[in-house]
This record gives structure tokens, C-alpha cells and sequence, in this order.
């Protein structure tokens, strides 16, 4: 009997770590500056482009700047996407992305999770 209570305590923990139910309900709103306020103003912008929820419903926009020292660095605005397992971003090198079978067929980059 202790043998079947101690298994299923495992899959019970097994169950609620891949899930992560209580993730629902969290929301971390992130508002970070920009990486050297003075010289936002002298930032150039690379590139820009808009999500498209494919999976995840998601807003927002995604724009590379390139500072007067060269580095780059990727911003988010306005992002909103829901809480999920395994939320990737892709970068998608193509102007109009809005289904897997598009992005299957561009050259991508995933950028990981977030």
C-alpha cells in the first residue's frame, strides 16, 4: 500500500511540474529601459516586425536596434502573449508569417523560450 500511495505522490508531482497549472492565473508584467539611456537617442533601428500568434495568441512588436558602440539588442513592445508551456519566438525572415507552414517553409531562428 505504501508503494502505491509513494507512486502516485510521484506522478502527482510529475504531473504538476510539467504543467504548471498555478501559471494560469500568474502575470509578471516586465517594463525594462533601455540599455544606455543616453544613447537611445543616437539608436539606429536595424530592423522591425510584428508577432502573429500561431500556437499562443500574441500582440506586439519586435524591433533590433544597433547602438553607436555597434552592439545590438532586440526590443519588445506592447508584447502580450499567454502563459504556456513552451512559448518560443522565432524570427522569421519573410512578410507574412501567420502560420506554421510559412514559417516551416523561411529561414527562421528561434530565439528560445521565453
Amino acid at each position: 500500500m505504501n508503494k502505491r500511495k509513494l507512486a502516485l505522490v510521484i506522478v502527482l508531482f510529475a504531473a504538476w511540474y510539467a504543467f504548471r497549472p498555478e501559471r494560469i492565473i500568474m502575470n509578471h508584467p516586465i517594463n525594462e529601459a533601455f540599455p544606455a539611456p543616453a544613447e537611445a537617442s543616437s539608436a539606429q533601428v536595424v530592423e522591425s516586425g510584428t508577432f502573429y500568434g500561431v500556437v499562443h495568441p500574441t500582440t506586439g512588436s519586435a524591433t533590433i536596434y544597433r547602438l553607436a558602440d555597434g552592439n545590438r539588442f532586440l526590443r519588445f513592445t506592447n508584447f502580450k502573449t499567454s502563459n504556456g508551456p513552451d512559448v518560443h519566438v522565432y524570427m522569421v525572415a519573410t512578410d507574412d508569417a501567420r502560420d506554421s507552414t510559412t514559417v516551416k517553409q523561411s529561414d527562421f531562428t528561434d530565439l528560445g523560450t521565453i
